[in-house]
């Protein structure tokens, strides 16, 4: 595509990530969304350590504290199973896993249709080639 083209495009991502709310605030929107938040106090026992933390010199870890809302449970035991195996070192066999992503390339790499017909094109779906342009 030209530069203009290209221009274009970009400015119709943006107006549809701002209409969308996919977009960042503009800093007169950030200003606005700051001064609609309620001030809240930190707690006196949080102060008093950030103050010791700040006045001892010394580089201390810190951990952030737990939010105050309750966070939804997960049970993510099986994700992490399957992280495991994807994230396998090279050398590491697992048939399993394996097997799954044979299957996969299988699929993705299939000509045809559910019907079992293929396209005459074989352009997967289109009916005719791409045109110039296209």
């Amino acid at each position: 595509m030209n530069p203009e083209s290209d221009k274009f495009w970009q400015e119709i991502a943006k107006g549809l990530a701002r209409r969308t709310g996919h977009a960042p605030l503009t800093p007169e929107e950030a200003q606005k969304e700051f001064e609609s938040l309620s001030d809240e106090k930190l707690p006196d026992d949080q102060i008093e350590e950030i103050i010791d933390r700040v006045t001892s010199g010394e580089f201390t870890d810190w951990t952030p504290a737990t939010p105050e809302f309750d966070l939804p449970e997960f049970d993510c035991e099986s994700i992490a199973d399957d992280v495991l195996q994807l994230n396998r070192n090279e050398g590491d066999a697992d048939s399993e896993t394996d097997e799954l992503l044979d299957q996969l390339r299988r699929e993705a790499l299939e000509d045809g249709h559910d019907d079992g017909q293929e396209d005459a094109t074989g352009m997967g779906g289109d009916q005719e080639p791409p045109r110039q342009g296209d």
